[in-house]
């Protein structure tokens, strides 16, 4: 068998501040976390109001996307950036139970900054999350609920627990 790296060159994400709708939200379940821990994980995907102009993709809106630890607590980066994008603070009774559906359709501005992971592959991370600029055009979503392939292939995959099917053997027990 041989393997070899098949990344792929996509068109370059803009950088820096861009206008962006949040297009949805996507509970992926319980993600090896800090330390290896198991954690609940959550993404938010945003459209940029920019949109591509090379191949297959071209017309289409860039779309991003930040993983975050489901949680509120006052120091966890979802409870962070969704204050900077409110422009205000969470009460204690919104930190106990807080519907993120009601952000799909909302407006930001989201800091883009290009990365360098470990393996040497660069990408995108959304450094901070800001509330419109006054004056600025408010944008919908044109793909609302937008789930991309690599959530698709972590969420809809094996969920761990064994089933019968996990045993081929003929031993009854």
């Amino acid at each position: 068998m041989v393997v070899k790296d098949e990344a792929k060159d996509f068109e370059a994400i803009p950088m820096g501040m861009q206008q962006a709708v949040c297009a949805g939200n996507h509970d992926l379940g319980m993600q090896e976390g800090y330390g290896g821990k198991p954690q609940h994980k959550l993404v938010l995907v945003w459209e940029l109001l920019e949109r591509r102009t090379e191949g297959d993709f071209a017309g289409q809106r860039f779309i991003v996307t930040k993983t975050y630890t489901a949680t509120l607590n006052e120091r966890s980066n979802l409870s962070k950036d969704l204050e900077s994008w409110r422009g205000k603070a969470f009460t204690a009774e919104e930190r106990a139970g807080f519907q993120l559906d009601v952000l799909t359709g909302v407006n930001c501005n989201l800091n883009l900054v290009e990365k360098e992971s470990k393996n040497g592959r660069t990408y995108v991370n959304v450094a901070g999350i800001m509330p419109l600029h006054k004056g600025q055009k408010k944008v919908e979503p044109e793909n609302p609920g937008y789930k991309p392939q690599w959530v698709t292939q972590l969420t809809d995959g094996d969920d761990g627990i064994p089933s019968a099917d996990d045993f081929d053997d003929q031993i009854p027990f």
